[in-house]
């Protein structure tokens, strides 16, 4: 009976037939099937990475009209804050050796995490929640799926290296006599790096057993390189040449121009991408080289209360945004007088993004920037609750005698303490930073007041996750973040593109007192306060009354 029933299935085929149909059949379906799911995806990939080069590209170029401000800008950024976080350029007294140093880090960065996110979000996960499986069913190759996503995300690294030269070569950056060699370059070592980060990815999904155990490595494996080159940088550079991301920055573009390093990123990446393909040959569907680990047979009692499960589940992105907060407040302080001189020989062209001039104007503009740090934390976390209840967490912890408001006050505990906490911290840090290089100690009390005024602004971001949790769970989180994103556009570039008076003044952000600048208010504080408190009630009263929304 099941012989005939295989027989008159025509989708359905013996292990021999599927065997011999090839490990890579249906590769071309698998692709437009990981480019039709990730349609949008690749599309904001692409815009917001290329865009974001354009745009440092316009507006260097009306910050350093001259070489004296390229000067400056080269001093500045042979500091050890500088070079530890983007690496020196050796051009940079050149517009394209500023560019390079003020986006090519974070480019490279973004897109090498993004590309090995995507390979996660397409294999790893995709196993987990058994699609995989599904479509395996069917005449599928082993590695067809796979190797489908690892195309897509390779032409991703492409496409955006290719625009990051296009907008080199239109911005003139390459400089005068050396052809177009430096914007090549500089494409090409975006591109390697981020290759490099599609095979870590890839074997971060055949050694972990869940997406975020892939993502949890493959974020690690990058941090270290992160490191390596780091400390490579500030010491006598051997240890840049033991990361990929030192072999991207060791292209040198609009200086050496480089070529052969690319050769190296390549050659890591088929070699992570082969290890890959041969770890999922011999592992079993569904699982990672890395078992998962039994759970204890007890839990600690303060896991049976909303806070203390959530600040367990919350403890990576606690510590993560912990260390970036301090470091955010550390750099901002050791690079401040270096940044106003520079900026005074820039003249009007920072006016808008200041508010004014001087180091007050500067420290309020580096104090804003922490909020707006902050308030990444603070949205990662809201959302947190949203995503407890698509995943099912929350059901077995609400079928006790938990009420539904108890379960969201004390959760919310966690981004409303832990935002003033970042704040207050960041603050303090930078402020004695910069007040140990002055000799002025109460510049740390100041600047941790001067973050704490965006607490407030913070909270209303928290308040719209919590208002969407109740009346539009479906979209909640990508939602909030995208609030939390045109925040930050508005808020760091709304008056440089000189976006309507109206809607700077909207923004939270834009109502906050310009601490030390300007003179304390606490009119708008209140006021940031109660549209928070507003939001947050909103959302929990209709939360209490809707039905629990999985999925």
């Amino acid at each position: 009976m099941t012989a005939a029933t295989a027989a008159r299935a025509p989708g359905l085929t013996s292990p021999t037939t599927r065997s011999a149909s090839g490990s890579l059949t249906g590769l071309g379906t698998m692709v437009r099937l990981v480019v039709r799911r990730n349609r949008v995806r690749l599309a904001v990939w692409f815009v917001v990475l290329v865009g974001m080069f354009a745009y440092i590209v316009s507006y260097y170029s009306e910050m350093f009209p001259t070489q004296e401000s390229l000067d400056d800008f080269a001093a500045l950024s042979n500091t050890p804050g500088i070079k530890a976080l983007t690496g020196l350029s050796p051009a940079a007294d050149t517009l394209g050796g500023a560019v390079w140093t003020k986006g090519w880090m974070t480019i490279a960065l973004s897109l090498m995490i993004g590309v090995a996110f995507l390979v996660t979000r397409n294999g790893r996960a995709d196993e987990e929640v058994g699609r995989t499986e599904l479509l395996r069913s069917r005449v599928l190759g082993v590695h067809a799926s796979s190797a489908a996503s690892w195309l897509v995300g390779a032409l991703l690294c492409v496409a955006v290296g290719a625009g990051v030269s296009a907008v080199s070569l239109a911005g003139g950056l390459d400089p005068e006599g050396t052809g177009i060699a430096g914007s090549l370059v500089i494409g090409a070592s975006v591109t390697g790096v981020a290759l490099v980060g599609l095979g870590v990815g890839a074997v971060a999904g055949q050694v972990a057993s869940t997406s975020r155990g892939a993502n949890a490595l493959g974020t690690a494996v990058v941090a270290a390189f992160y490191v390596l080159r780091m400390i490579g940088d500030l010491g006598n550079g051997v240890l840049t040449w033991f990361s990929p991301i030192g072999w991207g920055q060791q292209m040198q573009p609009y200086g050496g121009n480089r070529w052969w390093p690319l050769a190296l990123l390549v050659v890591l990446a088929a070699a992570l991408l082969t290890l890959a393909l041969g770890l999922e040959a011999r592992r079993d569907l569904g699982s990672g080289l890395l078992a998962e680990r039994p759970g204890p047979d007890a839990a600690p009692p303060r896991f049976a209360t909303p806070l203390g499960l959530g600040l367990r589940l919350q403890r990576g992105p606690i510590l993560g945004w912990t260390i970036a907060v301090a470091l955010c407040g550390l750099l901002f302080g050791s690079v401040v007088q270096a940044m106003t001189d520079l900026l005074d020989d820039a003249g009007g062209a920072t006016d808008d993004l200041l508010r004014g001039t001087g180091v007050p104007a500067l420290l309020a503009l580096l104090a804003g920037m922490i909020g707006l740090v902050t308030a990444a934390f603070a949205t990662q976390s809201a959302v947190s609750l949203r995503t407890d209840e698509a995943t099912g967490i929350v059901e077995p912890q609400l079928a006790g005698a938990l009420s539904r408001r108890r379960w969201v006050l004390q959760r919310l505990t966690i981004p409303v303490v832990g935002s003033a906490v970042l704040l207050a911290l960041g603050g303090a840090l930078l402020g004695a930073t910069y007040g140990s290089a002055v000799g002025d100690s109460s510049q740390a009390a100041t600047m941790a007041g001067a973050a704490l005024a965006y607490w407030p602004a913070v909270m209303v971001l928290v308040g719209v996750a919590v208002a969407l949790l109740g009346w539009a769970p479906r979209v909640a989180v990508p939602t909030t973040w995208g609030v939390m994103a045109a925040m930050w556009f508005v808020t760091m570039l709304g008056e440089v593109f000189g976006l309507p008076t109206w809607l700077l003044d909207a923004m939270p952000f834009s109502a906050v007192p310009y601490l030390p600048l300007e003179e304390m208010s606490w009119t708008p504080l209140v006021v940031l306060t109660a549209v928070a408190g507003g939001l947050v009630w909103t959302g929990l009263a209709r939360f209490t009354r809707r039905d629990i929304q999985p999925g």
